[in-house]
């Protein structure tokens, strides 16, 4: 059987996804791995020497993967960081060398597209109205979707990892930085109001990374091939107790990842601002995103 791999080079976490296909558009999972690297600890502008390290020592784990399991069909994609940062050539020429392929830097909108297809590859989100939120280290993808089908979509720098940086001073975040925070949230997301205005989603459907972080708060287990769901009233409790916490206190929360403890903050906030704007009637948790949106492409499927 034919093998595939996927690496999804985001601002704050590399994924590598195996996958042997078995036809019809369907695929098993054979390996998956998951990095916190942090490209855009600092912000975007400009990749920090020690993070740059921390990707390639990561990739040469990734071809080691690779090449166990005996794939040669391999794209690698790039996101925010990757766009945005003055130095990115210093990482992209050492990161292609040890992949042995060219990492592809997508932007913004090829990004949402690929999360879209990701995403609608599970039954869920073939029938109603969902906004798709996938947050990023750098960016943060919003996509509209009406029974299967893409109505808007759109990518904002609202990555966990630039928010954190220019809001996230205090211990806990202050009253003033949270204010402007929400403040700047509201102000970059005011043109997908009218959108969702006049197409209300039954569910805020976030993609991996702090959705994940929310699922696990749950106590429910996350799922790799299934879609969760979190019922409102207990997210907002739990993004409330996350966002007035210090960080000592989350480092003992469980469900929360050491390596996620500096930028859930402004996720959640981030979370909580776009619920409040549209009020779903549930959040579903998807398994699925960008990676399984280009081994889509891969496989041929429509």
């Amino acid at each position: 059987m034919d093998r595939l791999a996927v690496i999804d080079l985001g601002s704050n976490t590399f994924h590598l996804l195996i996958v042997e296909m078995e036809g019809d558009c369907r695929f098993r999972t054979l390996y998956r791995q998951r990095e916190f690297t942090r490209l855009s600890e600092g912000g975007i502008d400009h990749i920090l020497d020690e993070r740059i390290d921390a990707g390639l020592a990561t990739l040469k784990v990734f071809r080691q993967k690779l090449d166990e399991y005996g794939v040669t069909n391999v794209r690698a994609v790039g996101t925010a960081a990757l766009r945005k940062a003055n130095n990115r050539d210093v990482f992209l020429s050492q990161a292609n060398d040890i992949l042995g392929i060219n990492i592809e830097v997508i932007d913004g909108n090829l990004e949402a597209h690929y999360i879209y297809q990701g995403i609608t590859m599970l039954d869920e989100f073939k029938s109603g109205t969902h906004l798709i939120m996938d947050i990023g280290g750098g960016s943060t993808e919003f996509i509209l979707i009406k029974e299967g089908k893409k109505l808007w979509a759109a990518s904002f720098v609202l990555g966990v990892g630039v928010l954190q940086n220019l809001f996230h001073h205090s211990d806990p975040i202050s009253g003033q930085e949270l204010d402007a925070l929400l403040q700047h949230i509201n102000s970059v997301l005011r043109d997908m109001l009218p959108v969702v205005a006049d197409h209300p989603p039954l569910s805020l459907s976030g993609a991996s990374g702090s959705f994940e972080v929310l699922q696990s708060m749950t106590g429910d287990q996350i799922s790799h091939d299934s879609v969760s769901s979190v019922a409102p009233d207990r997210f907002l409790k739990i993004a409330d107790k996350i966002i007035t916490s210090t960080e000592a206190q989350r480092y003992g929360m469980a469900g929360i990842p050491a390596e996620r403890v500096k930028l859930i903050v402004v996720g959640m906030a981030l979370k909580k601002a776009v619920f409040e704007m549209i009020r779903p009637a549930s959040i579903l948790v998807s398994p699925y995103a960008l990676k399984e949106g280009v081994l889509r492409e891969m496989m041929g499927c429509s």
